[in-house]
């Protein structure tokens, strides 16, 4: 008997050679009757029944394509309503907890009008005729170099103040707004390079530096102790293991001899040296191989290298604007190398391969470490990085999926957060219309619930294991530096109105007394993390002096609130910091002599004459914070 066999789409499938029970048993079927012979004669005939044979499902090139798409459109839509948040995040969250999060980003600002271009916080940017150029090439590392910066207000001419273009969110603003605020200050202020002299220069010269034989391994120790937890991206057993390689093949040599003077040049800065020209050897030696030709090299140590030397040095050096311009030299090779777009699976991120290309884990670590490197290096430059945080452009891997590896991952996993919405609080300062009082409360929002996440290592002092202790300060810093630039404006505004900012009600007034609570906050946490290291001083110095800054405004604009927050003993507190870390730093010499005058300026000088900027705002106002109006005849303002 034939077998009729009719599929659901009408099409009559192929027919099957043998019956299901026969296929069961593995015996022949003569796939010809119904029931067939074989079932007959084992006495089941009820269980002969011929299936339908089903149709092979290869993934075309059409299905892939189409799913593909369909991925595409769902991952749009995720990063549409919840923007600051990973796949990875959102799929361990509840229901309730989604629609939450979702409520708290849906919240838009205010519909802009017309006037609000000329918001408060507009008037802090430079002037749009302002001409911006600056020199920090410097041929000797002198301490006069060392500390002339425009970025941080420590430049010694009043052309280089205002050198580079810097937005509301840096140092300069500040300093604007304590001029007009004092037109006097300038007696306070210590006149002339001698009195800015550091301790630090009674030891060795740079020379004679030079000329010792350094053993280099403590140096090595120092680096992977001290400053691979923060950036972990250079994988410890490969390079020690390269570093006791006598013979290096030649394509390697000078990628290899680029990183490794790197290394050496940090972990010079992390050891115990008390000179702070000790890096001078390593970083001179570096520099042969970090010119113009070194983009051209796509080796995965010239990226590193490349990524110490903007990310780190060139700071450490003071030449933030050289900095900034090598690591988005830096970015670009590393997307060409394709880091933006590796993919970790558990069993092949740490297979060896060729060290041009290093390990899965290397590369993914390697990426996140630049990206957190460039968000760093502009959180206070009010000058927004390349938008390589975005989930459609970068696909890499998020740290999290290394977190179980090592304390080096666990802190890379918390940067990598915390730059995603470091990145996008200086953006948003960056546009227009200007950032609105919600969009202030929802990020402070998001950074404090960062940091309730932290994992315990990061989030306790008394729980972090020692080799994380340095990452784990530097990051709780760098979140009291990220508020400031959201509460900051508030503070300059009604600053420059002259009004009381402890009684009021405005916005703008809360905004400065938490901005004020922040510093004081800030200056405690540096006090109680703060150990005699090269490495974690300048990073130290670099936040207490934006902190401390905050706290000289607060005095000035409102002294009488001040004195009950006790603003006066914290920045005390601060100078007396930057007093131990003198020897370690020149530039802390100046920072701390130059809030010395600033506060004795609070005390000793009479009540400011300046006039108070009007609350509605014109375009005389604009003009006013251009460069020369501010610093007409203050020649203080020649020794920042």
């Amino acid at each position: 008997m034939e077998l009729p066999f009719v599929s659901e789409t009408g099409r009559q499938p192929r027919a099957t050679s043998s019956c299901a029970e026969c296929r069961r048993r593995r015996v022949k079927c003569e796939g010809q009757t119904f029931p067939c012979r074989q079932c007959v004669y084992y006495l089941v005939p009820h269980l002969c029944h011929y299936p339908a044979r089903k149709k092979r499902h290869n993934v075309s090139i059409k299905s892939h394509a189409e799913l593909t798409d369909s991925y595409a459109k769902a991952r749009k839509v995720i990063e549409t309503l919840f923007p600051s948040s990973s796949l990875d995040e959102l799929s361990s969250m509840t229901r309730q907890q989604l629609l939450i999060r979702l409520q708290a980003s849906n919240k838009a600002p205010p519909p802009a009008t017309e006037t609000e271009s000329q918001d408060h916080l507009q008037v802090l940017e430079p002037s749009v005729e302002q001409n911006f150029t600056w020199d920090e090439v410097s041929e000797t590392e002198s301490e006069t170099s060392r500390v002339a910066d425009d970025v941080n207000g420590l430049a010694f001419s009043r052309q280089s103040l205002n050198a580079s273009y810097l937005g509301i969110s840096s140092v300069p603003t500040i300093l604007k707004v304590i001029a007009h605020l004092s037109p006097h200050v300038q007696q306070r202020v210590p006149k002339g390079p001698e009195a800015w002299r550091s301790p630090s220069t009674l030891a060795a010269s740079p020379g004679d530096m030079a000329c010792l034989q350094v053993d280099e391994i403590p140096l090595i120790n120092a680096y992977f102790s001290h400053v691979h937890p923060v950036i972990p991206m250079v994988d410890e057993a490969d390079f020690r293991q390269r570093y006791l390689q006598s013979n290096m093949e030649e394509d390697e040599a000078g990628p290899w001899v680029a990183l490794m003077n790197m290394v050496l040049a940090m972990g010079s800065m992390a050891s115990d040296s008390i000179h702070f020209n000790a890096h001078n050897p390593f970083y001179k030696r570096a520099l042969p191989h970090l010119n113009i030709n070194s983009f051209g090299s796509g080796h995965l140590y010239m990226v590193q290298a490349l990524a110490l030397y903007s990310g780190m040095v060139l700071h450490f050096l003071n030449k933030p604007n050289m900095a900034v311009a090598v690591m988005g030299a830096t970015l670009q090779m590393a997307v060409a190398m394709g880091l933006h777009r590796v993919q970790a699976s558990q069993s092949s991120t740490n297979t060896a391969c060729h060290p041009a290309n290093g390990s899965t884990a290397t590369r993914i670590r390697t990426w996140w470490s630049i990206l957190c490197l460039d968000t760093w290096a502009s959180s206070t430059l009010g000058r927004p990085s390349e938008g390589y945080w975005d989930p459609a452009i970068t696909l890499t891997s998020p740290m999290s999926v290394l977190q179980d590896l090592d304390y080096g991952t666990i802190s890379l996993a918390a940067s990598e957060r915390f730059c995603r919405i470091a990145t996008r609080v200086q953006q948003r300062l960056t546009q227009l219309p200007l950032i609105s009082p919600e969009e202030v409360d929802e990020f402070d929002r998001e950074l404090v619930a960062w940091k309730d996440s932290l994992h315990m290592f990061l989030a306790h002092r008394e729980q972090c294991p020692p080799s994380v202790n340095t990452a784990r300060a530097i990051l709780w810093w760098r979140w009291i530096t990220t508020r400031l630039t959201l509460y900051r404006p508030g503070l300059l505004i009604t600053a420059l109105r002259q009004k009381p900012w402890g009684q009021g009600n405005t916005r703008e007034a809360i905004d400065a007394l938490k901005c004020i609570q922040v510093a004081k906050e800030g200056v405690d946490l540096m006090t109680l993390d703060w150990v005699s290291n090269q490495f974690l001083c300048w990073n130290s110095a670099w936040n207490l002096f934006q902190v401390s800054l905050v706290l000289v405004l607060g005095l000035m604009s409102d002294k009488q609130e001040a004195d009950k927050l006790e603003c006066y003993g914290s920045l005390c507190q601060a100078i007396e910091l930057f007093a131990q870390m003198e020897p370690l730093d020149p530039g802390c010499t100046r920072s701390r002599k130059l809030l010395q005058g600033l506060l004795d300026n609070t005390e000793g000088v009479e009540e400011n004459t300046a006039s108070p900027i009007p609350e509605a705002l014109d375009s005389f106002i604009l003009e006013y914070f251009g460069t020369d109006l501010v610093w007409e005849d203050m020649d203080w303002l020649g020794y920042f």
